[in-house]
């Protein structure tokens, strides 16, 4: 039975291993996961935001009230939204090993040795990692 248990053992030692290698990848598909959730209800406010801005506009130039004060404010919460919108996509794109062209800003994986939008050749892949470091 020797050779037997020595066999079981590799087996559970590769089961183990294997079922440590599949819960890290599921972690990372939930936090992927969570993260484009987070970027989509992002997405949804800001387009609330210019809906609520257009409205304004057009009251304005209709009514000819003044309504500057509160496009500014809304204007300020849209690019509020829009700075939280690419901190979540960053964290995506660190996640899923991608990166930002230096040439376009496009995200591409992270491997590209050309940028797959704009055709720039990626010299330093080091440099464009770092641009999505917090």
């Amino acid at each position: 039975m020797g050779k037997f248990d020595e066999i079981f053992d590799d087996v559970v030692v590769n089961a183990k291993a294997c079922a440590s290698a599949v819960s890290q990848k599921a972690s990372s598909v939930y936090d992927v996961s969570k993260h484009k959730i987070t970027a989509a209800e992002i997405r949804g406010d800001i387009n609330k935001k210019l809906r609520e801005l257009g409205a304004l506009t057009y009251k304005s130039e209709v009514h000819g009230t003044d309504y500057s004060q509160q496009i500014k404010i809304i204007v300020s919460e849209i690019s509020d939204l829009k700075d939280s919108l690419n901190a979540v996509n960053e964290h995506i794109a660190v996640a899923t090993d991608q990166r930002r062209c230096p040439g376009c800003n496009a995200v591409i994986p992270n491997n590209s040795v050309f940028c797959n939008i704009c055709g720039i050749k990626i010299d330093d892949i080091g440099d464009a990692k770092e641009d999505f470091e917090l």
